[in-house]
């Protein structure tokens, strides 16, 4: 199997397993681990989103636009904005407390997101552009 359909196939498979224990951590909310667990599925379904790619697809041309805005743009927006902001939505609908821990955590959070994303987006970038 070549590379970019096997990273297809373990993005698809990272993303389903982060849902599962999504789904699981919303019906016993006491259960924490269920959620750190979708998190580090999701971050790893992110990583391999990348990696299947096609080298000279749409993907990398809109990174050509994304990327001149800088580090801490694609950061703040992707990150924090979109990402944090979506995170504690469905957090708060599925646990229904602590509104302001929460906006504060995904906020953080989403901006590391966005951190890694870039450093992995500028690397894989980098590669094919050689």
């Amino acid at each position: 199997m070549e590379k970019i359909k096997q990273n297809k196939l373990i993005y698809i498979m990272f993303s389903f397993t982060s849902l599962i224990n999504f789904l699981v951590f919303w019906l016993d909310p006491q259960s924490y681990m269920y959620l750190v667990i979708s998190l580090i599925f999701f971050l790893n379904a992110c990583v391999f989103f990348i990696n299947s790619r096609e080298p000279d697809g749409t993907y990398w041309r809109r990174w050509d636009t994304i990327r001149e805005k800088g580090k801490w743009f694609f950061s703040v927006v992707y990150g924090s904005l979109i990402t944090g902001l979506v995170f504690s939505v469905i957090l708060y609908v599925v646990i229904r407390d602590y509104l302001p821990f929460l906006i504060v955590c995904c906020l953080a959070g989403g901006w590391v997101w966005g951190y890694i994303m870039w450093m992995l987006n500028e690397k894989r970038y980098n590669v094919s552009k050689k």
